[in-house]
C-alpha cells in the first residue's frame, strides 16, 4: 500500500511552451487594449460572450439598473441582455441630447444598434467615424478623422491599410517572382500537396465554415490529396484562446497558426504576416497548389505566395463576404443602407476580381455560381462542390427517445416524455431566423384548431451560440414560452448529431436577404442524411440544395419570415400526416449520394487541371 500522500509534482513547461504562453498572453493584452481605446461597448460585448451565459444575462440586466445615472452603461447593459429594445429606449429619453451625444460610451452602444440618428455633431469623432464606417460609408469615415485632427492616428492608420486592400488592382508585395527555374516539377509520384489558407478552424472555432473545412481536408487524405491548414493572423489567440499553440493536429490533419510576437497594428501589416509564415511553409511542404477559402483577404494571401512561388491557386467561394456583412444589421433601414453603400460595392467587386485572377474557382451551389457569373467571373472556371456528409451519419444511428436520454432531454431538463421537439443545432445568428420558430411555436400553442394536448407537446431546441442567444431567451420570456425554449449553448462536436437526433422536426427559418437566398448551410443536408424531416425557408439556395434531380423535394417549404406560416407547417408534422416521413426517406437516399468522400473527388480533378494546364505534372500524379 503506498502511504506517501505527498502531490505529485506539476507538470513543468518546456521551454517552447513557455514562449508560446508568453507570446499568447502579449498578443492578447495587446488586442484588448487595442480593442478596449477603439471601441469600448463592443469590447464589453465580446468579452461578456465569454462568460458562462446566465452570468452574461444577469451581468447585463445588473448594468441596465444604472440607466438613471448613466444611459449609457444602463443600454451596455440591456444590450448584454438581448434587449435591444430596452437598449434603445434608454438612449433615446435621455434628458439632456447634448450631455448624451457627448457620451463616448452612448454613442458606441448607439453604433451597436444600428442607430447612427443617435448621435450628433457633439459626439466624439472616432465614434462618429466608426459609425460612418458600420454604415458601410468608408472615406467618410476617414475624412471624419483627417478633419477632426486625428487623421495620423493609429484608428485612422488601419481604416487607411483596409481601404487599401479594397482597392482594385492593389497586390500585396512580395519578396520577388519566381525563377522560371523554380517552378515546381508536380508531384511526380509522391501524392498532390495542398496548402489551404483558412480564417478559423477547429478545435477552436466549431462552425459550417471550420466543419466544412475537416471534412474536406479528411476526405481529401482519402483521396491520397496530402493537406496542411494554415489560419488568419492572430487566431486562435485573438478569440480568446490563451492557451493557443503554434499547431494544433485533430483527425491526423495539421492545423498551423500565423500567430506573430507582436501584435500588428493594421490589416496589411497582419496580412504580411500571414504571407510571410505561407511562404515559408511552401519552401517547406512544397504543394503543389494553394487552396484559399473565403473571404478576399485570404485570397490575397494565396494570390501573393502563388505569385512569388509560381504555383497555381484555387479560391472556395462559400459566401459573398458584404452580404453577410449586411445581413449582420439589425435593422431593416441598415441593411437597405448597407446594401447601397460603398463598402459592399468595394467588397463585391474586389472579391469577384480576386475570383477571375484564381486559376479556379470553387463554390457551393449554382446559385452561386451563377451569382459569381454576374460580376465577371468565367462560368468555365467554376467547378460546384455542394455540401456533404460524413459517411459516419449513415452508421450507429438511434431514435429520438435514446438521443434525448444521450443528451439529457429529460424531465429533469424540463422535457415531457412525449414531447414533440422542433429545433435545430447551428450559429444563433440573427439571419438565421430563429425569432421567427420561437414566434410560430407561440401562434401554434394559441391555435384552437389544433388539440391542446397535442398543441402542449411542443417544445423548442436550439443548440449553440452566438449574437442572437440573448435576444431569443428575452423573446420567450415575452412570449410567454420560456417552459418549452430549451437552449443548450455549444456542445462537443462528437455529441453535435445526438441532438440533431433527438429532434422531431429540423428547421431551418432563415430570412429572406441576399446571403440566406445565396448561400447553402450545411446542417439542412445533415440532418437528411441522420433520417429528420425538415421544415425549412422557401429560399433559391434552400430549394437548390433540398430538390432531387428529379424534382422531389425532402423538405417541407414555409414563407420566410412567417410564424403563421411555420406553425402550420409545424401543426401538420405533430399531427403526422405522412408527408415528412416520405420526404426524410427520399431525403436520406439524397444525401446518400452527397457524401463528403465522393463530392471531394471534384477538388482533386481541379487540382490535376490546373496544374496540367501549367505542365505540372500528368493527370495521374505519377
Amino acid at each position: 500500500m503506498n502511504t506517501d500522500h505527498r502531490r505529485p509534482p506539476a507538470p513543468q513547461l518546456t521551454g517552447g511552451r513557455r514562449r508560446e504562453l508568453t507570446r499568447n498572453v502579449r498578443l492578447l493584452l495587446q488586442a484588448g487594449l487595442q480593442h478596449l481605446a477603439d471601441d469600448p461597448a463592443l469590447f464589453a460585448i465580446q468579452v461578456s460572450r465569454r462568460l458562462p451565459f446566465s452570468l452574461r444575462i444577469g451581468l447585463g440586466r445588473a448594468l441596465q439598473q444604472l440607466s438613471g445615472r448613466f444611459p449609457g452603461l444602463g443600454s451596455l447593459g440591456s444590450l448584454m441582455a438581448g434587449r435591444h429594445d430596452i437598449a434603445e429606449a434608454l438612449l433615446d429619453k435621455a434628458d439632456d441630447a447634448d450631455a448624451r451625444a457627448l457620451s463616448r460610451l452612448s454613442g458606441e452602444v448607439a453604433v451597436l444598434l444600428d442607430r447612427p440618428d443617435l448621435l450628433s455633431a457633439a459626439t466624439p469623432a472616432t465614434t462618429r467615424a466608426r459609425a460612418a464606417w458600420a454604415r458601410g460609408d468608408l472615406h467618410r469615415a476617414v475624412d471624419i478623422l483627417e478633419s477632426s485632427g486625428a487623421g495620423g492616428s493609429r484608428y485612422a492608420r488601419r481604416l487607411h491599410s483596409e481601404l487599401q486592400l479594397l482597392e482594385p488592382g492593389f497586390r500585396m508585395p512580395t519578396d520577388r517572382s519566381p525563377d522560371p527555374e523554380e517552378r515546381p516539377e508536380g508531384p511526380g509520384g509522391r501524392p498532390l500537396r495542398a496548402l489551404h489558407l483558412l480564417t478559423n478552424s477547429l478545435p477552436h472555432t466549431q462552425s459550417g465554415y471550420s466543419l466544412r473545412s475537416h471534412r474536406i481536408l479528411t476526405a481529401l487524405r482519402e483521396s491520397d490529396v496530402d493537406s496542411i491548414a494554415l489560419t488568419r493572423t492572430g487566431y486562435p489567440v485573438m478569440v480568446g484562446m490563451l492557451a493557443a499553440r503554434d499547431e494544433d493536429v485533430v483527425d491526423g490533419i495539421r492545423y498551423l497558426r500565423s500567430l506573430p510576437a507582436a501584435l500588428p497594428q493594421t490589416q496589411s501589416e497582419r496580412l504580411q504576416h500571414e504571407i510571410d509564415v505561407a511562404l515559408r511553409l511552401v519552401d517547406e511542404f512544397r504543394p503543389d497548389v494553394l487552396h484559399a477559402t473565403t473571404n478576399y483577404l485570404n485570397a490575397l494571401v494565396a494570390q501573393t505566395v502563388a505569385r512569388a512561388r509560381g504555383l497555381p491557386w484555387v479560391l472556395e467561394v462559400r459566401g459573398l463576404m458584404e452580404q453577410t456583412w449586411v445581413a449582420s444589421h439589425s435593422t431593416l433601414e441598415g441593411r437597405r443602407s448597407a446594401e447601397k453603400s460603398e463598402k459592399a460595392a468595394l467588397i463585391a467587386a474586389r472579391e469577384a476580381e480576386l475570383a477571375s485572377d484564381a486559376d479556379a474557382v470553387v463554390t457551393l451551389s449554382r446559385t452561386m455560381a451563377d451569382e459569381l457569373v454576374a460580376r465577371g467571373v468565367d462560368d468555365r472556371e467554376i467547378t460546384l462542390v455542394p455540401n456533404g456528409v460524413d459517411d459516419s451519419l449513415f452508421e450507429d444511428g438511434v431514435d429520438p427517445a435514446t438521443a434525448r436520454t444521450s443528451v439529457g432531454l429529460d424531465r429533469s431538463a424540463g422535457v415531457p416524455e412525449d414531447a414533440f421537439l422542433v429545433g435545430a443545432a447551428s450559429a444563433l445568428v440573427e439571419y438565421e431566423g430563429f425569432d421567427v420558430l420561437l414566434r410560430a411555436v407561440a401562434v401554434l400553442t394559441g391555435d384552437e384548431t389544433v388539440p391542446w394536448e397535442m398543441r402542449d407537446r411542443v417544445h423548442v431546441v436550439l443548440v449553440g451560440d452566438g449574437t442572437a442567444r440573448p435576444g431569443l431567451v428575452s423573446l420567450a420570456e415575452e412570449l410567454g414560452i420560456s417552459d418549452r425554449v430549451h437552449l443548450p449553448g455549444r456542445v462537443p462536436r462528437e455529441s453535435a448529431r445526438r441532438w440533431v437526433e433527438a429532434l422531431d422536426t429540423v428547421i431551418v427559418p432563415r430570412q429572406d436577404l441576399a446571403v440566406s437566398r445565396l448561400v447553402t448551410p450545411q446542417k439542412p443536408i445533415e440532418a437528411l442524411a441522420l433520417g429528420r424531416p425538415l421544415i425549412v425557408s422557401d429560399l433559391p439556395a434552400l430549394r437548390e440544395v433540398l430538390t432531387t434531380d428529379q424534382g422531389t423535394a425532402c423538405a417541407r417549404f414555409v414563407e420566410p419570415g412567417s410564424p403563421a406560416d411555420l406553425a402550420r407547417a409545424i401543426s401538420h408534422a405533430l399531427l403526422d400526416d405522412g408527408d415528412a416521413v416520405a420526404e426524410s426517406a427520399v431525403g436520406r437516399t439524397m444525401a446518400r449520394k452527397r457524401s463528403w468522400s465522393e463530392q471531394v473527388r471534384r477538388y482533386r480533378v481541379v487540382y490535376e487541371q490546373i496544374l496540367n494546364s501549367r505542365g505540372g505534372g500528368d493527370a495521374d500524379g505519377q
